[in-house]
């Protein structure tokens, strides 16, 4: 075996250990100023895309309209379009074992697409039953995509690798759909009360092999535990969140003591028995939700007439799904033209603030994510005051065809709603909305997937040189008219304008990002498992050294045969520094092998060894271990110290 080896050594005050490497890869954005991340360059946004879907008022794609038709304003300056073309994707044949092109660095003129790029995201709930809604996912994915369409799932803290085999993400689906529900109340039973608000959202071991399960099947399509993106204004939106759940629990209790005051300050609501009416709410519009002040978002959020259970539970899924949202915008950030993630929630998004929803709207735009959600766990009912949301769990499964957006008006159903209930819906139209993707609210899954098919296999692809050119990095609002009237108009509402992170170099670039996200990510990762000793050697007492021994499981590194060598490639980062994080310093391995028939077969039953050694600095020293392997896209963690 050939063993080359690059040492890079950073050095940053004040921060423990797993800070300084959360803050390191923070979405790889967050460099050090004295290195940049191999494969990639600077760039300023100069050339800014904006994807632009036209439709009639009844969702129909309009595709006649010419570049005078349109107008783009940047923060209310009109921007001149220097780039207009219609992309209509029409059938095309598949390359599956192409491997999905990364973000070209800008050039003058942008390039069509002629495919999509879709990421199925799950978030926590049941979909299968009442409503058969990871059925009808399963049948548009078999059946509704091009065949050059790349599709991922993401669920939970796993996620496939794109591709355009869509049986193998149908068979990801299909075990989905057996076992979700089992995680789900493993899950349930697991966060009961405060501990769900307080406790952490890691998923705990017991219930990881059922996860790896749904995503590791015979011919299964590569996939890897995804370490979480950085979240903006998490802490914030944590003591938002945590106010709301106290404030639930003492009303609960207040209501259940005789003779109490009510401690629920605020807008005045109508009551009856501690229920809002269908009178008094509905479920808001955007429009409703921009108007309030940001003390009433927060309000919102608090005047809630959900039990203390539920909405414990219910914030307590919400933040483990914005968290995978952020993540899921990070998998598709360097991945080439316009990228639609498909959110599918049961209840919507708990949300406290609108300014949480503008959180990941704007990082989505900034990626040029569209948003596109899917509420799958409730009827639409009209009541004395217009419509209403239901939770399914209070109601009945209804047999929905394609055309379905809502019972008859004549229905006499009357039913209580709760505010948050109504907040956390309108966080979905709001996502949807600001990302130029689309909602689909109280609606049958298979109609919506149709629709969501339809518009989406057609847009206006539009390019302007910014007038603005002081790149300082805010974020920009866009702003699309169009001026013929009748029509919904959807894009992306903004970008930041700063320097960003261009890859040009595929591998190097992937290489660096996974291993850097692992080295950030707090727990241990097990996809590509090995095992680690590491002990000191003072032998030398002016240059003490720990001496680092691994044995990597060869099971899941990529070996190809070249003139009867079997040949692979790992990579091993090692993350040290004294335990309160005074200094952190980092060396990284490429091992190289070439190996021949009888060693390569010793490999495979005894495993791949590798030793290297790292400067012995501090006591109780730790070490953060990452191996990666490009070839299968697998990766492994462990922090320890040394002994």
């Amino acid at each position: 075996m050939q063993i080359i080896t690059r040492t890079r050594r950073l050095i940053l005050p004040g921060a423990t250990v797993l800070l300084f490497l959360f803050l390191f890869i923070f979405s790889i954005s967050y460099v050090s100023s004295q290195e940049t991340p191999p494969g990639t360059i600077r760039v300023h946004v100069t050339l800014v895309p904006v994807d632009v879907r036209v439709t009639d008022l009844k969702g129909k794609p309009i595709l006649d309209l010419r570049k005078e038709d349109f107008s783009v304003f940047e923060n209310g300056v009109r921007q001149d379009v220097q780039h207009f073309s219609m992309q209509n994707f029409s059938t095309m044949s598949a390359e599956p074992e192409r491997k999905l092109l990364l973000r070209k660095i800008p050039r003058a003129e942008l390039t069509p697409q002629t495919s999509r790029t879709l990421l199925i995201l799950f978030g926590r709930g049941r979909y299968q039953k009442p409503f058969k809604a990871v059925d009808a996912l399963i049948h548009f994915v078999r059946n509704s995509l091009l065949p050059q369409d790349n599709v991922a799932v993401f669920a939970y803290n796993r996620a496939t690798d794109f591709t355009t085999d869509h049986e193998k993400i149908a068979q990801v689906l299909e075990r989905y759909k057996k076992i979700h529900e089992k995680i789900e109340s493993q899950l349930e039973d697991r966060a009961k009360g405060l501990s769900a608000e307080y406790g952490s959202s890691e998923m705990p071991n017991f219930i990881q092999p059922e996860i790896d399960t749904i995503f590791e099947g015979p011919e299964a399509v590569a996939s890897r535990r995804v370490s979480p993106a950085p979240v903006p204004n998490a802490n914030e939106r944590s003591q938002d969140s945590q106010r709301a759940s106290n404030l639930a629990l003492t009303k609960e209790l207040t209501q259940m003591a005789p003779k109490t005051t009510d401690l629920i300050s605020g807008p005045p609501l109508q009551k009856t028995g501690g229920r809002l009416e269908p009178d008094s709410l509905k479920v808001m519009d955007m429009t409703e939700r921009g108007n309030l002040s940001p003390l009433s978002e927060l309000g919102s959020a608090l005047h809630t007439d959900l039990p203390f259970e539920r909405y414990v539970s219910e914030n307590a899924k919400t933040k483990q799904d914005a968290q995978n949202i952020f993540t899921s915008i990070e998998y598709l950030r360097y991945l080439s033209g316009e990228k639609h993630l498909m959110f599918f929630t049961e209840n919507g998004l708990f949300l406290p603030k609108v300014k949480d929803d503008r959180d990941i709207a704007s990082v989505a735009n900034d990626a040029r994510v569209s948003i596109d959600s899917f509420q799958t766990g409730g009827l639409f009912m009209e009541g004395k005051s217009g419509g209403v949301y239901l939770a399914s769990s209070e109601g009945v499964p209804f047999n929905a065809d394609p055309s379905y957006s809502r019972p008859p008006s004549g229905s006499s159903i009357q039913m209580g709603i709760s505010f948050a209930s109504s907040w956390a819906l309108s966080s979905l139209r709001g996502i949807s909305q600001w990302t130029g993707g689309q909602s689909f609210i109280h609606s049958s899954i298979p109609g919506s997937l149709a629709q969501m098919n339809e518009v989406s296999r057609s847009d206006y692809l539009m390019g302007y040189y910014p007038k603005n050119s002081n790149w300082d990095g805010h974020y920009r609002r866009i702003t699309v008219k169009v001026s013929r009237p009748g029509v919904r108009v959807s894009y992306r509402h903004g970008y930041y304008a700063g320097e960003t992170l261009e890859p040009y170099d595929r591998e190097a670039f992937l290489k660096y990002s996974r291993i850097a996200s692992a080295g950030g990510y707090e727990y241990p990762i097990k996809d590509l498992s090995f095992k680690v000793n590491i002990e000191a050697d003072r032998s030398d007492p002016n240059n003490p050294q720990a001496k680092v021994n691994l044995l990597i499981d060869p099971s899941k590194v990529g070996f190809a045969v070249e003139k009867g060598m079997h040949k692979g490639e790992v990579e091993i980062a090692l993350f040290y520094g004294d335990p309160r994080g005074h200094s952190v310093e980092s060396k990284w391995d490429t091992l190289h092998m070439n190996l021949s028939e009888e060693t390569y077969q010793k490999v495979l039953k005894e495993g791949i060894p590798f030793a290297t050694q790292i400067p012995l600095q501090w006591s109780g020293q730790t070490v953060k271990v990452v191996v990666y392997n490009y070839d299968n896209d697998r990766i492994g963690s462990l922090m320890t110290k040394v002994k």
